[in-house]
């Protein structure tokens, strides 16, 4: 009888582990632990897998701004004046990110590069539809690009702690988008990994980050202004 009931405990103590797992695979989409995981979002939008796009042409649609894309260098500031908006962001290490934009990193850490721009603040009119391009080029690290209203500074596991678990996303959600980790460029191959989402703001201050640990501790985040 000890023996059966140490077994019955075995078999529960299984099924809520495999349980909680399901339960987060149906939240997060593997977030995390699959590089092409199906991704959430605060709109509902429907979103794409992870696909791969030629280094190169990555960075061509970078420095191809929309004729509604306004890029402000001497505020580092970029002004859309489209309700329908392409956004094209590439994540990086800062040394990569200087050499292709010929600007000075705000961190000496991982960055965002939109448009040319480092970590620039985006100022989106209220309502506008923005379909986001996330590239990886990184060579090293994995990189997402998500929106939340949680404002600086982060700590280093914000998926884990630091107030957006507690009172965060589990309880009626700081993040408004969430997407997975995109595994870094293969520069011997050409190829880069990038994904897609659609989201929508309202009026407001958002900021977008890497949700890496460590990432957005070490100023991987930007200011997005909708006005």
């Amino acid at each position: 009888m000890k023996m059966l009931l140490i077994g019955i405990i075995v078999v529960l103590a299984l099924g809520a582990s495999i349980g909680g797992y399901a339960l987060m695979n149906h939240m997060f989409g593997n977030y995390g632990l699959s590089p092409y995981s199906q991704s959430y979002n605060g709109n509902g939008y429907p979103t794409t897998y992870g696909t791969l796009i030629p280094v190169q042409q990555a960075i061509t649609l970078m420095k191809s701004p929309p004729s509604y894309v306004h890029v402000f260098t001497n505020n580092n500031s970029i002004v859309f004046t489209s309700q329908e908006i392409n956004l094209v962001v590439l994540t990086m290490g800062h040394k990569r990110a200087e050499n292709l934009t010929g600007r000075p990193s705000p961190t000496d850490g991982n960055v965002f590069v939109i448009y040319g721009l480092i970590n620039p603040t985006l100022i989106i009119p209220q309502g506008a539809t923005i379909h986001v391009t996330v590239i990886n080029l990184d060579a090293g690290d994995y990189h997402n690009f998500v929106i939340t209203t949680e404002a600086p500074p982060y700590s280093y596991n914000l998926m884990m702690g630091g107030g957006m678990m507690q009172g965060g996303m589990m309880n009626g959600g700081r993040f408004i988008t969430m997407m997975p980790l995109l595994p870094p460029a293969n520069y011997q191959t050409g190829y880069a990994h990038e994904f897609q989402y659609t989201f929508t703001l309202h009026q407001g201050e958002f900021w977008y980050i890497c949700t890496y640990p460590g990432h957005a501790e070490g100023g991987m985040y930007g200011e997005i202004i909708v006005a």
